[in-house]
């Protein structure tokens, strides 16, 4: 495990730090939490991740010097924990914004955490909830962004920017981009439930196969075919079956299965 530092700075009420190559931001960022008693936001990133993680403990590979893997803690005060699912929405959106801004095409949010283009999967995002008690201590927000990598091995339905846009990235550029429009975003403490229900039925007009049949794979191994309604507030997948009965699932119990 390398932990180079490469710089540290404060900026936009955060504080920024550069790494070379390091097995997860993620983990890095979560042990410095603890390390230094956080309470502030601050933001941890690689161009060169080499254990990167997602949902249900898979693995993201990724190309050195090539790909962003980026990680920002948050402490959320007006948050419950049954609510949580509210910080995907938008860590989900606010990465739509950022690629429809770099003219990124047809960008849906697959639940649960994953960014398409063209039906191709180009960013996938992992949110780490520390709890105390009943209340939420921090979330480690963490998302992986295929930039310049252009060949991925058994990964048929990935893709990046530079294969879409056919551009070579300056990613030192992307992420001072990212973090100006980190400084602009205000949606990371959401305070009523206007704003809780607003950012929900946007999530959903952007949600991958929206009223649409595909094959899901559920925890007994089970195929089945069901249309995908909406996700419900809590973070569940609402799916229509066959049978017109209506059934909503967390992402531990079933997986979308994708056509190659």
């Amino acid at each position: 495990m390398i932990f180079n530092t490469i710089m540290l700075n404060f900026i936009y009420n955060m504080e920024i730090i550069k790494l070379g190559a390091i097995n997860s931001t993620n983990e890095y960022l979560k042990k410095f939490i603890v390390n230094n008693s956080l309470t502030t936001k601050h933001v941890v990133y690689t161009f060169n991740q080499t254990n990167g993680k997602g949902q249900r403990g898979k693995i993201w590979h990724s190309e050195p010097g090539k790909n962003l893997a980026f990680s920002i803690c948050i402490f959320p005060k007006n948050i419950e924990v049954k609510n949580q699912f509210i910080i995907n929405m938008i860590v989900s959106l606010f990465l739509i914004n950022i690629l429809k801004a770099l003219k990124i095409p047809d960008l849906k949010i697959k639940w649960p955490n994953d960014i398409m283009s063209g039906g191709k999967k180009i960013c996938g995002i992992l949110n780490e909830t520390k709890l105390k008690g009943n209340k939420i201590e921090n979330i480690v927000i963490g998302f992986g962004l295929n930039v310049n990598q252009e060949t991925f091995e058994n990964l048929p339905n990935a893709s990046s920017l530079k294969l879409i846009n056919k551009i070579n990235y300056d990613l030192d550029g992307l992420v001072s981009y990212i973090i100006q429009c980190l400084k602009n975003y205000d949606y990371l403490d959401v305070k009523t439930e206007l704003q809780f229900n607003k950012i929900a039925k946007n999530y959903n007009n952007n949600l991958y196969g929206l009223d649409s049949f595909y094959n899901f794979k559920d925890s007994n191994n089970k195929i089945f075919l069901g249309k995908i309604l909406s996700v419900a507030e809590n973070g569940n997948l609402r799916i229509m079956k066959k049978n017109s009965k209506i059934k909503s699932y967390n992402f531990q119990e079933i997986q979308m299965i994708l056509s190659n």
